[in-house]
């Protein structure tokens, strides 16, 4: 389970790092929305690391923390500086769906693995 959460991680920020690095077409989109897949694969990440729980638990929480930081944005509520960054500014509903694939393909993620017989952890 260990090493299945860590290896997500590493997924997630490599995702994280193309996004940032990216210069190409569809820039906003990449910037705007494949950024909050990545982000949601690394919380999930990070509570699989934390917390041990159910599969299940772990998706309500991510989803959890995901919908807080866009209500964060509804009520205005961003912080100055790399804390507006990290947060966003702006709340978007496509977010939403963008969090939900991050959900989907980490849970999908952590399946696969331990599954396939990775109880490392």
């Amino acid at each position: 389970m260990r090493r299945a959460m860590v290896l997500l991680g590493g997924v997630a920020l490599a995702v994280c790092a193309f996004v940032l690095l990216y210069r190409g077409p569809g820039q906003p989109f990449i910037r705007g929305y494949v950024s909050d897949v990545g982000a949601t694969m690394l919380v999930y990440a990070f509570l699989g690391l934390l917390w041990r729980t159910t599969a299940a638990r772990r998706t309500l929480a991510t989803a959890a923390i995901a919908a807080a930081v866009e209500l964060y944005q509804i009520v205005g509520m961003t912080p100055p500086g790399i804390g507006g960054v990290v947060v966003g500014a702006f709340p978007d509903p496509w977010d939403l769906v963008a969090y939900a694939i991050g959900v989907v393909v980490a849970l999908a993620w952590e399946r696969r693995l331990v599954g396939s017989g990775d109880q490392t952890g």
